[in-house]
């Protein structure tokens, strides 16, 4: 198991919703079930974690964080606290089964063995198949006390309703632009933060990753290949090849970026906000060969991509897809053969 943190790790714009939830615990009034939403970057599992333990720990400060000194704190840094447990699946893309979810199923697994809170994070909580789900609901239903059901999840409309109404919401939203850009200034040097907070959609967590020379300069390696698609200079399958060895979560969101980017200038020229600022003039360029229709095709197949990313699929197939439709709409002609 991985070490946690104990130490103070909250995000400035958490600060709110981890108000709340410290006067429902001083209250006695913590819900035993809570589910945790909100875009990729935004810190769901951080604040997950920071949760668990403040609630895991004997001696919490006024705030709630965690001392990072008693026995509880000390165990769940070494990752070996018997009352905290992450439910997730067997590898990235997998579904969490329903033998998952029998496991720890049992009046015995959902006690506290301290005394205290047991604590448990489904993550992504949306990755649970239909079974997993409706054994997960019999235990939303006859709640344990002290017992407390930390669901995360970016796409929580993918979990059934009678799991959604069995838990109390709480939003991690993005923060403002201005306090994104602090946040990164404080933990980056040398970096355009308006660039690559832009880039990661405003979610600082994401920025952080991209903020990266190596990573920028893969982002511009790939922009070269999509541009070269659409002027028919590489070939889409064995490009795909080498786009399939890549992060497709990521890659996947700088082709939809750009897409949405074109159609933006190409609507309205001198729009101001971009995905791409450093890349306005380029993918204006492209807009001026490509017609509207075309473009919401691209738009159409880059969102599906991003739904099935989720779920169990040759990732292969779906990037050649993704960049056969691209090498169409740059050369429009005879029907290709899609596989």
């Amino acid at each position: 198991m991985t070490p946690h943190a104990v130490e103070k790790v909250r995000l400035p714009w958490h600060l709110t919703q981890w108000q709340r939830l410290q006067l429902a615990r001083r209250t006695e009034r913590m819900p035993h079930a809570l589910l945790l939403t909100g875009p990729p970057g935004a810190g769901k599992r951080l604040f997950a974690e920071s949760l668990a333990a403040s609630l895991l720990c004997s001696e919490p400060d006024p705030q709630g964080d965690p001392c990072g000194r008693c026995r509880g704190c000390q165990l769940f840094q070494a990752g070996t606290h018997a009352d905290y447990q992450r439910i997730e699946p067997a590898e990235p893309g997998k579904a969490i089964t329903v033998d998952a979810i029998r496991n720890f199923n049992s009046r015995g697994t959902l006690t506290a063995q301290a005394g205290g809170y047991k604590v448990i994070v489904f993550e992504p909580a949306d990755a649970m198949n239909m079974a997993a789900a409706n054994s997960l609901l019999k235990t939303l239903e006859e709640p344990v006390p002290w017992t407390l059901m930390l669901l995360v999840t970016a796409q929580p409309g993918r979990l059934p309703a009678t799991i959604r109404s069995r838990c109390q919401q709480v939003r991690i939203s993005l923060p403002s632009r201005e306090e994104g850009q602090r946040w990164l200034s404080e933990r980056t040097e040398g970096v355009d933060t308006g660039l690559v907070l832009a880039l990661a959609c405003g979610a600082p967590l994401q920025a952080l990753q991209l903020a990266q020379p190596e990573t920028l300069q893969l982002r511009l390696g790939v922009l070269d290949d999509f541009s070269a698609v659409l002027q028919g200079i590489k070939d889409p399958v064995t490009l795909a090849a080498k786009w399939n060895t890549l992060d497709l979560r990521q890659l996947c969101g700088w082709y939809t970026g750009w897409v949405i980017d074109i159609l933006r200038l190409k609507a309205s020229p001198e729009i101001p906000e971009l995905f791409n600022p450093d890349q306005r003039n380029r993918l204006q360029a492209i807009g001026k060969k490509l017609e509207f229709p075309t473009l919401n095709q691209l738009l159409d197949g880059a969102y599906q991509a991003n739904r099935l990313l989720g779920a169990q699929v040759n990732t292969q197939m779906l990037v050649e897809e993704l960049l056969l439709n691209t090498a169409a709409a740059g050369n429009p002609g005879p029907q290709r053969n899609h596989r």
